[in-house]
C-alpha cells in the first residue's frame, strides 16, 4: 500500500514532535543569520525547481487531454466510413489505450509506439465513397498527424525533472534548517510545537516537489482515468492494471 501526500506529511510531523519536545537544547550563536541565509538559498534554489515541474506537470494534463480528444475524434469519425473500417479502428485504439494505462507515463512514448502506429494501419486499405467519408477521412488524418506531436511532447515532460545534484543541495539546506529549528529552540512548549511546525513546512515542501516531479499527485488520473474516459467514450469497459488495484492507487467503488 503506498501513502499519500497527507499522510506522510502527518507521519513528518509526529516524528518532528518527538524530536522536539526530547532533542536537547543547545546554546547556539548566529542562530539568525544562520536561518536567514538558508532559508534564502533553500527559497532560491526550491522556488526554481518547482516552478519547472508544476509547469512541466500542468502542460502533461493538457497534452494527455489533446491526445485523447484526438482518439475520440477518430473514432467517432471512422463510424461515418462504414465497412470493416470503424471496427478495425476500434480495437487498434482500444488495444493503445489498455497499452497506455499499462505503462508509466515516463515510458509513454517509447513502450506504446507499437500499439499506437498499429492504429495507421487500416488507413492503408480503406476505400471512401461520397464528400461525406472523404471528408471524415481527411479529418481522422489530420488527427492522426497531430496526436504524435502530443505524444512526443509528452516524452519531454513526464520523466523526472529534478537531478539527484539539485535533490542533494535541497536535502542539505532543508537539513540545516530543520537541525537548526530543532536545536535551536527554546526550552517552553510554544517554542516546541513552533520548531516542529516549521520543520514540517520544510519536509512538506520537498514531499510535494517529488510528489509533483514523480506524477504521483494525481496518479490515479493521469495515469488511469484519462485514457479510461475515452475507452468509456468507446463504449468501451474500464480497464486497470492489477497492481494499481492492489497497491491502492485506484479504487472502485462497490456497487
Amino acid at each position: 500500500m503506498r501513502f499519500g501526500l497527507f499522510s506522510k506529511l502527518i507521519l513528518a510531523f509526529v516524528i518532528l514532535v518527538i524530536l522536539s519536545l526530547f532533542l536537547p537544547v543547545l546554546e547556539m550563536t548566529n542562530t539568525d543569520a544562520l536561518l536567514a541565509s538558508a532559508t534564502f538559498l533553500y527559497g532560491v534554489l526550491y522556488g526554481f525547481e518547482i516552478s519547472i515541474v508544476l509547469g512541466n506537470f500542468s502542460q502533461l494534463k493538457s497534452l494527455l487531454a489533446i491526445e485523447n480528444a484526438g482518439l475520440q475524434s477518430v473514432f467517432q469519425l471512422s463510424q461515418l466510413i462504414g465497412g470493416q473500417f470503424p471496427k478495425q479502428v476500434e480495437n487498434k485504439i482500444e488495444k493503445y489505450l489498455k497499452k497506455a494505462i499499462d505503462v508509466p507515463l515516463s515510458n509513454h512514448l517509447t513502450d506504446t509506439n507499437k500499439e499506437f502506429f498499429e492504429i495507421f494501419e487500416p488507413l492503408k486499405t480503406v476505400e471512401v465513397t461520397g464528400d461525406e467519408q472523404t471528408a471524415a477521412l481527411n479529418y481522422i488524418n489530420e488527427g492522426l498527424y497531430y496526436i504524435p506531436q502530443s505524444r512526443t511532447q509528452i516524452a519531454q515532460v513526464a520523466p523526472r525533472d529534478v537531478d539527484p545534484p539539485e535533490w542533494a543541495m535541497l536535502l542539505i539546506l532543508a537539513f540545516i534548517l530543520v537541525a537548526t529549528l530543532l536545536l535551536g529552540r527554546e526550552s517552553n512548549l510554544v517554542s516546541q510545537l513552533s520548531a516542529a511546525i516549521f520543520a514540517t513546512t520544510v519536509i512538506g515542501s520537498l514531499l510535494l516537489l517529488d510528489e509533483v516531479d514523480s506524477n504521483r499527485i494525481q496518479e490515479a488520473r493521469l495515469e488511469y482515468e484519462v485514457f479510461n474516459e475515452t475507452l468509456v467514450a468507446m463504449g468501451k469497459e474500464k480497464y486497470y492494471p492489477e497492481e494499481a488495484l492492489k497497491s491502492g492507487i485506484v479504487k472502485i467503488p462497490k456497487s
